[in-house]
């Protein structure tokens, strides 16, 4: 294997063989060479091959039950593969589930050289990076007592700080961040950072969306213990995304199918702070119940999408305190109630910084007839950081309830547009973004 590689999977599979009563299996060990099968087969991996570059952090996306624990397992080691073949470089320190390779009987101190010597440290390796382990865990005295008497956040802080610590080259992360308190998961994230920065590679596995696209260079989408996509993370956050909003619509549909048809929408409480805007589009017909028919992109259409600065021109750049709009044109194709359209604004890693929408502007969404057109305007003032790269989402829902339960999204665009936001050296800015503040002095 290349040294610029750190993890290469090839033709991996992995198959269990179930058994519906005990006596089959000793039927299947008996008579096996009669060629008859006295079980079914479930594959949970099938056909598995990538690499991970040295330095590189990949996340894993898939639905429960795609395969990612099996996978991370195979590559660490605590299951053998059916068909394929791992092979990795240098040392491997892995986070499938926080404190399960710690004896519930052993002290803190004695699991951090057990787990140490496991993940192939001498004793005297073990004796040189024992503060920094115990400093990052900060549990104490606790250390010395028996970790059976720990609670699940101590477990978190001294497992995550004894794989952390032993400087590993391929780090597997599964779900562990999860655990323990808001201060433990900022500061486990800030020391993964520092890990990346170091050359050291990762399997990341979350079903955060937010996470994998801030710390990760490149995703693996599995579905059904096969690779669905692998490729830039923006590209495969996207289209993994765009199967979310799929599987939702099917659920709220579903979910619809058992309220009367002719039953109207309960309605929405009217605000009391500012009322709708009159709109000339606006269908006065009874609202009627979603049809599975309305997810099939023949709704409606984006003729246009705009961002224009403080002076009305349309643009690719703002300034830092500028204020802007952004404008959507759509095309209404089929008659259609309780429409609302609205956007987010994120940052270079695909995370959610801003948004807004019309229904929750005015607890209201609008209907259409076929043939309409119709263009919604948000204006801000651009608090964003300057310097930096944006984009936005745009999403058409079909939505009526405030608590949103009936919500199907027609439409999603992940990456409508980017834009930057210019740097203001009168003004610099060192956070993500600037909120107006009274400020004094007593």
């Amino acid at each position: 294997m290349s040294s610029e590689v750190a993890l290469t999977v090839k033709g991996l599979a992995k198959r269990y063989y179930i058994y519906d009563k005990p006596h089959r299996r000793l039927l299947q060990m008996l008579l096996a060479r009669t060629g008859r099968r006295f079980y079914r087969e479930f594959v949970a991996l099938q056909d598995i091959s990538f690499t991970v570059p040295k330095g590189k952090v990949v996340g894993i996306l898939g639905k429960n039950g795609a395969g990612k624990s099996t996978l991370l397992q195979i590559i660490c080691g605590t299951l053998t593969p059916s068909d394929g073949t791992v092979e990795v470089r240098g040392r491997v320190a892995a986070l499938l589930e926080l404190g399960s390779g710690f004896n519930p009987e052993f002290t803190g101190i004695e699991n951090i050289y057990l787990n140490g010597q496991i993940l192939g440290l001498s004793r005297d390796e073990v004796d040189a990076k024992l503060a920094d382990i115990l400093a990052f865990a900060d549990i104490g005295d606790f250390v010395y007592q028996p970790v059976k008497t720990y609670s699940s956040g101590m477990f978190a802080r001294l497992a995550f700080s004894v794989a952390v610590n032993v400087e590993p080259d391929l780090l597997i992360v599964d779900e562990a961040l999860s655990v323990g308190d808001a201060w433990f998961q900022h500061k486990s994230m800030a020391r993964m950072r520092q890990l990346m920065e170091s050359g050291c590679s990762v399997l990341f596995v979350s079903h955060s969306i937010d996470a994998v696209r801030a710390l990760c260079d490149e995703a693996i989408w599995l579905e059904q213990g096969r690779v669905k996509m692998h490729g830039n993370v923006t590209d495969v956050t996207n289209a993994y995304m765009n199967d979310v909003f799929i599987e939702h619509n099917r659920i709220v549909l579903q979910s619809m199918k058992q309220v009367v048809a002719a039953e109207e929408s309960t309605s929405l409480p009217t605000t009391t702070q500012q009322d709708v805007p009159e709109h000339d589009h606006r269908s006065e017909k009874a609202e009627q119940p979603i049809s599975a028919d309305l997810v099939d992109g023949t709704v409606v259409s984006v003729r246009s999408k705009l961002l224009k600065n403080q002076q009305g021109q349309v643009t690719d750049h703002l300034h830092q305190g500028e204020r802007f709009s952004l404008e959507f044109e759509i095309e209404i194709h089929r008659q259609i109630n309780n429409l609302s359209l609205g956007f987010l604004i994120k940052d270079q890693f695909g995370q959610e910084l801003t948004g807004e929408s019309f229904f929750n502007t005015y607890r209201k969404s609008l209907n259409f007839e076929a043939g309409q057109t119709v263009r919604f305007v948000f204006s801000s003032t651009m608090l964003l950081r300057g310097g930096q790269s944006y984009s936005v989402a745009l999403r058409i829902n079909q939505v009526s309830q405030w608590d949103r339960s009936d919500n199907v999204i027609i439409f999603a665009d992940e990456l409508a547009m980017v834009f930057d936001v210019l740097a203001d050296t009168d003004n610099p800015m060192w956070f993500m973004f600037k909120m107006p503040f009274g400020v004094a002095c007593k």
